[in-house]
């Protein structure tokens, strides 16, 4: 890469790094990786959880473990 200098140089520039949802880069191939998955929001979780209580026709079981069991549930998602 030139650099205003006019000589190459090795280095990345800051600009070509961390763009927002682009991913990393691997260094050795120059290609883009995929970057993790973001986890699950707050939101999420509660939505998912309330179900499993609906589910039950809104009664027994335990608030927890219906979070517990979203949140896990929503982690392994793809």
């Amino acid at each position: 890469m030139l650099h205003t200098c006019g000589r190459p140089h090795a280095h990345r520039h800051y600009q070509d790094e961390g763009a927002p949802g682009k991913g990393d880069v691997d260094r050795q191939t120059g290609l883009r990786m995929k970057s993790a998955p973001a986890p699950p929001t707050h939101r999420e979780i509660a939505a998912l959880a309330y179900s499993y209580w609906e589910a039950r026709g809104r009664q027994g079981g335990s608030p927890t473990e219906d979070w517990l069991r979203a949140e896990r549930e929503l982690r392994r998602r793809p």
